[in-house]
């Protein structure tokens, strides 16, 4: 009878000392493929240019004689509401910037201003482009278009300009400029744009590329060519090409695989600049699949009802139809 029983405890002892030995290789397992996992975020994130300015009180902007000389028909009255937040809600400036070479430099000025808006609850995502030639206050300066802002101030001066007129939360942003734009295209391996015959003409015109009124497959040239574009019409329709095109890149990573994805990182992150966080670029990765599978909403701002003249606009007005369009 004792022996039985100290046969069964032996046994019951051997199979816990497997059970332990399996789950101690799962855990070490585990915790290999968590740290190569870390070690693989922060080896990207480190290949961009981080910045850190959450401190906007102390932006400070110095008179120039580059002013425009007169600026007796500017209007500007700015909106006396607070800005509205929403923890679920985030949103990030998309600065494209004149640059033609790869490095980025102080005297460029933001060619698009557009904002991401990214809600963390539903995966929402929205698209607001803001109309470059719009005219506002800048700090000791004549008011000036927005995008002048960036030229003297930076991404800080653009998002506080921003917050100041349109009473929109946004203090995060991502920067990249001509080049890059060109280079990301091309690395995803180009994106698919519908042309109408003038976009076509203009675009053959300028490159060697063969494209023809609709569907077209177009390279990094031919598709920023495409999203500078306002001759056949107005920065209206610009802007609008511009969104075009981020849906498309955006639409394209759903397909791409892991290899894929990595091989993009490799060659256009080192030349993106952003003063997101690290812990806020793994928050944005850990979701970015059901971000992709969204569609997306998209608007202009000001709105066509708010002004005569970007010189005049209703910067009231435009703050509650982005607050609507941004919270709703």
């Amino acid at each position: 009878m004792n022996h039985s029983r100290r046969k069964k405890s032996h046994t019951v002892k051997k199979s816990v000392e497997r059970i332990v030995k399996v789950l101690c290789c799962v855990f070490i397992l585990l915790m290999l493929t968590v740290n190569a996992a870390v070690c693989t975020f922060f080896r990207y994130y480190s290949m961009v240019s981080v910045t850190v300015e959450d401190d906007y009180s102390d932006l400070v902007i110095s008179p120039s004689d580059e002013d425009i000389a007169d600026t007796s028909n500017v209007v500007i009255e700015l909106p006396e509401e607070s800005i509205f937040r929403d923890k679920d809600i985030l949103n990030i400036l998309l600065i494209g910037t004149d640059e033609r070479t790869i490095e980025f430099n102080k005297a460029s000025r933001a060619d698009t201003i557009m904002m991401l808006s990214l809600n963390k609850k539903s995966k929402g995502v929205k698209l607001v482009s803001f109309e470059r030639d719009t005219y506002v206050k800048i700090p000791h300066r004549n008011p000036n278009k927005i995008n002048a802002t960036f030229q003297y101030g930076g991404a800080k001066l653009l998002m506080q300009t921003l917050r100041t007129h349109f009473n929109v939360d946004v203090e995060k942003y991502i920067r990249v400029n001509f080049s890059v734009f060109q280079k990301l295209v091309d690395e995803i391996g180009g994106v698919d744009v519908e042309l109408t015959r003038e976009e076509a003409s203009i675009i053959a015109y300028r490159t060697n590329l063969t494209v023809k009124e609709g569907k077209n497959h177009l390279n990094g040239e031919a598709a920023l060519i495409y999203s500078r574009i306002r001759a056949i019409d107005s920065d209206w329709e610009r802007v609008k090409r511009q969104r075009r095109v981020i849906i498309s890149i955006k639409n394209s990573f759903k397909d791409k695989s892991i290899g894929e994805l990595k091989h993009i990182a490799d060659a256009c992150l080192p030349y993106v600049q952003t003063n997101l966080s690290a812990s806020e670029c793994a928050e944005l990765l850990m979701n970015i699949i059901g971000y992709a599978k969204s569609d997306v909403e998209q608007m202009t701002i000001p709105d066509w009802s708010t002004f005569q003249t970007l010189e005049k606009v209703n910067f009231k007005s435009n703050s509650k139809i982005l607050r609507d369009f941004l919270y709703q």
